[in-house]
């Protein structure tokens, strides 16, 4: 089960949790001010229910498989889950 939203630093692997990705972020750039927080130097997931960090695309089918969320319907474009899909 998936019990929220996870940033995973590529540097060091330190991982911060929220309810939302883009709320996790404001945490992170309060944090690390006055760095400039670069995208592309983290990765965006999840938690699951054994504290575990994975990616966008195994939190989606983590999420299916414990019926959180149903399969995504024809025509969306993605099989990584977003925090919207929780809620």
């Amino acid at each position: 089960m998936i019990t929220g939203a996870a940033i995973k630093r590529k540097s060091d692997g330190k991982i911060w949790t929220g309810s939302r990705h883009k709320y996790i972020y404001n945490e992170i750039a309060l944090e690390e001010f006055p760095v400039v927080i670069e995208r592309e130097n983290f990765i965006e997931g999840f938690m699951t229910e054994k504290n575990e960090f994975v990616n966008r695309s195994e939190a989606f089918v983590i999420a299916v498989a414990s019926r959180q969320i149903a399969e995504k319907k024809d025509g969306w474009t993605t099989s990584d889950l977003i925090s919207e899909d929780l809620y």
